[in-house]
């Protein structure tokens, strides 16, 4: 991770979940933001795809398409990543 720090609870659950560190560091810059019961949600939708499409490659974007349903909750105070998650 570049300017963000993320939890040990997170790092774990990154792992686990199988989820890339360069998906994590694309959330982080491209991904959308949405309040989610005290914490952000931080995940990509079609406006921050497009985005991610312009600035790294349609191919590239193509080949890591399974793990663009990832997201990260978020510590708004610390800003600190809680949590990894596969959305459903």
């Amino acid at each position: 991770m570049s300017a963000q720090e993320m939890t040990r609870h997170a790092a774990v659950r990154q792992q686990q979940r199988c989820i890339p560190p360069l998906v994590v560091d694309w959330l982080l810059s491209y991904g959308s933001r949405e309040k989610s019961f005290g914490a952000i949600k931080v995940r990509f939708d079609r406006r921050s795809r497009k985005e991610l499409s312009r600035d790294v490659g349609r191919r590239a974007v193509s080949l890591m398409s399974k793990y663009l349903c990832a997201a990260l909750i978020v510590d708004p105070s610390t800003d600190k990543v809680i949590t990894v998650e596969w959305l459903h």
